[in-house]
């Protein structure tokens, strides 16, 4: 087909040739998403380590590289999809996306940006600070000193927000700067491997 459209990709059914791959690997699927961009449609899986504790899910490059070339050829015998495609592997990242009940639960006491589809009880449909607790259903936040709770149903978008602490630099002579200069990294940077161009 020439132009393919979300409905017609079976996320389902991908996710289900794509875990036995990551399972050899050590890792697990975090998000799969089917989007198009300027280079045409992608699909964009997200996988982490098992057990990893930092945030930007324990993945390395080469884990990235790997798992994209193994990925690439499951879904070449399966074929899933019959538009012209682009792969591509990444790491969650510092700014992971959070979509499950468990996802909040598992960051409890951090930082995250939740867009909603209608306003949280004090009028604000998009909330930004601390998730104090998930709830059967709802999440918690402490929002300018004060708690939100909200509908996990009017969630339409929600993500960890990096926040990096200013550290002094060690100036010429070895002093510490008061500057609060510091170097930031970019919050959505991390571990992408781009798979082949898949054409039909």
């Amino acid at each position: 087909m020439d132009a393919a459209t979300k409905t017609s990709v079976d996320l389902a059914r991908i996710r289900e040739v794509i875990v036995p791959v990551l399972v050899a690997y050590g890792v697990e699927l975090a998000d799969a998403e089917w989007v198009t961009e300027r280079s045409g449609w992608t699909l964009r899986v997200t996988i982490e380590r098992l057990g990893a504790a930092d945030l930007s899910g324990g993945v390395t490059l080469e884990d990235c590289a790997e798992v994209s070339r193994d990925v690439s050829a499951a879904l070449d015998v399966a074929d899933l999809i019959s538009a012209a495609y682009n792969l591509e592997v990444s790491s969650p990242g510092l700014d992971r996306r959070l979509k499950s009940p468990a996802e909040f639960r598992r960051f409890l006491g951090r930082t995250a940006k939740v867009k909603l589809s209608r306003p949280a009880p004090d009028g604000q449909r998009l909330l930004r600070g601390e998730i104090l607790e998930a709830p059967e259903g709802h999440v918690a936040m402490m929002v300018d000193g004060k708690r939100i709770e909200a509908s996990l149903a009017d969630v339409v978008e929600a993500r960890l927000v990096f926040e990096l602490t200013p550290q002094p630099k060690a100036g010429k002579k070895g002093k510490r700067r008061s500057s609060g200069q510091h170097e930031e990294a970019a919050p959505d940077a991390r571990p992408a491997a781009p798979g082949p161009q898949k054409r039909t």
